[in-house]
C-alpha cells in the first residue's frame, strides 16, 4: 500500500453515461493508490459503476443540468465510496426484489443487490435534494510482496 494514505479523490459531472469513463479512471487510481487486490479491485469497480449508472439514470433522469459527484476515501484498511445525485430522493426498499420469480427475466434491477453483495456496507441517505449512497470495502490483510 501507499505511504501516502489517507488519500481523498472527487470528480463531479453531468449526468450523461459518456462520463462513465471519467468517473472509471478516478475508481481505478483509487484501488492502485490503496493496493487492493485484484477481487476487491473488481467488486470495488462493479458496485460504484453501478452506484454511478443509477445516479444518472434514475436519480437524475439523464438529465445534462444536473451533477453526479463521486467522492473516495483511501485508507490504509478500507475504501469509502460516496455517490451523489441530484434528483428527487430514492427509497431503496421501495426498489423490487430482484430475485422474486416475477422479477428474474427483468433486464435490470440488480444494482442495488450488486452493490451490496460487492461492498461490506451499503447505505442510502435520500432527500428532495438527490441521493447519496455511500459503501464502503474492507481489504483483507495483504501478505508480504514475496507471497503471491
Amino acid at each position: 500500500m501507499s505511504n501516502s494514505l489517507p488519500q481523498v479523490l472527487m470528480h463531479s459531472a453531468p449526468s450523461l453515461y459518456e462520463h462513465l469513463d471519467a468517473f472509471a479512471e478516478v475508481v481505478e487510481s483509487a484501488v492502485r493508490i490503496a493496493g487492493a487486490s485484484e477481487d476487491e479491485q473488481v467488486d470495488l469497480m462493479v458496485a460504484v459503476m453501478e452506484a454511478l449508472n443509477n445516479a444518472i439514470g434514475h436519480g437524475n433522469g439523464e438529465d445534462a443540468s444536473k451533477k453526479v459527484h463521486l467522492k473516495i476515501d483511501i485508507q490504509p484498511a478500507s475504501i469509502t465510496v460516496w455517490v451523489q445525485d441530484e434528483g428527487g430522493g430514492f427509497d431503496p426498499s421501495d426498489a423490487p426484489d430482484p430475485v422474486a420469480p416475477e422479477n428474474l427475466m427483468n433486464d435490470s434491477g440488480r444494482g442495488l443487490l450488486m452493490m451490496r453483495a460487492f461492498m461490506d456496507e451499503v447505505d442510502f441517505m435520500s432527500s428532495h435534494k438527490g441521493t447519496l449512497v455511500k459503501m464502503i470495502k474492507y481489504f483483507s490483510p495483504k501478505s508480504s510482496p514475496s507471497h503471491c
